[in-house]
């Protein structure tokens, strides 16, 4: 590429991608035409009503302002005649720092309300962990797989008087895509085993408690203080796994009876787990530990681990003997697994997905 043509390229970029996808061609060619023989750049005249008509054009395809902040701050839909531009913003690069930076505001709105109440260090701390649990569940997510969703929401057709396409896209059935049961099942064992060791020990040894103390006539309030009975955390962790074996062999006898008799899913895509999903079950893993050792520890009160721990020992050997049942039947989904296992119901026979392509490509097939 030429030094005038890499100058034209960087002063479309003021337009949006749509638009330079379709036109940015033929005006990078008018403006070759027109410049001097020898020119390396633009010159600022031209450089300027660039700039100009594509903050123009970004404006006149842009959501008014109150529109804007409800989709950004809330994921509200936009009306249909912007459904174009949530299309781009939804599949364009970038799309997830978008989506998170528009949430940013409760972030930080609850972490000051935190720190100005005298709790700095809890806050923050609580805070970080949840920052990290939530890139973690974003890593378990396939993108593909989640920018679909946010399309489904946001830009499908509603109602009858809304158009078919969407800015030269259209929507389209394709197989639905399922986790297999396998590497699902694996996963949700090792988090569960993770949490159910963690929270336990962190309910044994946590130092305090809370407890509800007079502050005058008709008023009380939670306080930290010393936890002296040991049995009123070990008696429930030790009822809880009892359960767990109980609840688990019903779930295996669910499995063996409704697994072998499970559809063909002529309208499902079977994928394995997301590309980072190893990262994100670490990230999981710091997350429950770092939680078990504050309250070891005493910068959080025993909390978490109290209730935590005895729901891990209770969906522990249920998620094992899920697992163990995916491993021997081949060409299940997560979700079927998680049906028969928790509901008791059967397994149902997937419907076709949508998804949003561009005409021309679908005419050319």
């Amino acid at each position: 590429m030429r030094g005038l043509e890499r100058s034209a390229a960087f002063w479309l970029r003021a337009y949006p991608p749509a638009w330079r996808e379709e036109r940015a061609d033929e005006v990078t060619a008018v403006l070759l035409d027109l410049a001097p023989d020898g020119a390396r750049r633009l010159d600022a005249r031209t450089a300027l009503n660039l700039l100009r008509g594509g903050v123009a054009t970004r404006w006149r395809q842009t959501p008014p302002v109150h529109v804007y902040l409800a989709y950004r701050m809330f994921d509200v839909r936009v009306p249909v005649q912007y459904r174009e531009w949530v299309r781009q913003d939804i599949t364009g690069p970038g799309h997830l720092r978008r989506n998170l930076s528009g949430r940013l505001w409760l972030f930080v709105f609850t972490m000051y309300n935190g720190i100005a109440a005298g709790f700095p260090a809890a806050t923050v701390l609580w805070w970080t962990a949840m920052a990290v649990a939530l890139t973690a569940c974003l890593l378990l997510v396939r993108p593909e797989v989640a920018v679909r969703r946010r399309l489904q929401r946001h830009v499908r057709r509603r109602a009858r008087d809304e158009p078919r396409d969407v800015g030269g896209y259209v929507w389209v059935r394709r197989p639905r895509e399922r986790v297999m049961a396998e590497p699902g099942a694996r996963v949700l064992v090792v988090l569960l085993a993770v949490g159910a060791v963690a929270w336990s020990v962190a309910a044994v040894l946590a130092p305090t408690r809370l407890s509800a103390v007079s502050c005058g006539p008709a008023c009380s309030e939670l306080v930290a203080v010393p936890r002296d009975a040991q049995l009123l955390v070990t008696a429930p962790l030790a009822a809880a796994a009892a359960v767990g074996l109980a609840v688990a062999v019903a779930v295996a006898r669910r499995c063996r009876r409704l697994l072998a008799a499970a559809p063909a899913q002529p309208a499902r895509r079977l994928v394995g787990l997301a590309p980072h999903a190893g990262i994100a079950v670490a990230l999981w893993t710091v997350v429950i530990v770092a939680a078990a050792l504050a309250e070891v520890t005493g910068e959080w009160v025993l909390s978490l681990s109290a209730l935590a721990g005895p729901v891990c020992l209770v969906l522990l050997p249920s998620a094992l003997a899920v697992w163990w049942h995916a491993r021997t039947w081949g060409g299940l989904a997560l979700v079927d697994l998680c049906r028969v296992a928790w509901t008791g119901r059967p397994v149902t026979v997937d419907e076709l997905d949508t998804d949003l392509v561009r005409a021309v490509a679908l005419e050319a097939r």
